[in-house]
């Protein structure tokens, strides 16, 4: 591998680890606003899903960019891929079911769902409807 790409693959890694590292983080941040009952909840069981993805994403990280950056042989670990990948699956279900968890027990709270311009959108749940984001 040219020297010259060595750069390009970094640059295309620490964008990916940034990211995965943001979604983790947005993940994070609307189980703990619906455990702190703040006064807007944002949650949909796609973001619940970014939590139990993240660990395997880093692993892909890892196993795409190690290769062309310290030009040696991709190692993969099998049974550590299989495992990220059994708990992917397994975070897709309890997300599911969280969601689902989730916002019945906000509207049993008296949250209100605001309404959003795409069904791709996750639920934004508020305490009053003028907390609504136009």
């Amino acid at each position: 591998m040219d020297d010259v790409t060595k750069p390009i693959h970094g640059f295309f890694a620490v964008i990916l680890l940034l990211l995965t590292c943001w979604l983790g983080w947005l993940s994070l941040s609307g189980y703990v606003a619906f455990f702190r009952l703040s006064d807007i909840v944002i949650f949909s069981w796609v973001v619940g899903l970014m939590i139990f993805g993240a660990p395997l994403m880093l692993y892909f990280l890892y196993v795409v960019f190690y290769s062309p950056i310290m030009n040696k042989p991709i190692k993969a670990n099998n049974k550590l891929g299989n495992s990220l990948v059994i708990l992917a699956m397994i975070g897709a279900v309890i997300s599911l079911f969280s969601s689902i968890y989730i916002g019945h027990d906000l509207k049993g709270r008296g949250y209100k769902v605001c309404s959003k311009n795409s069904w791709m959108l996750p639920n934004e749940y508020v305490k009053d409807i003028k907390l609504c984001q136009k």
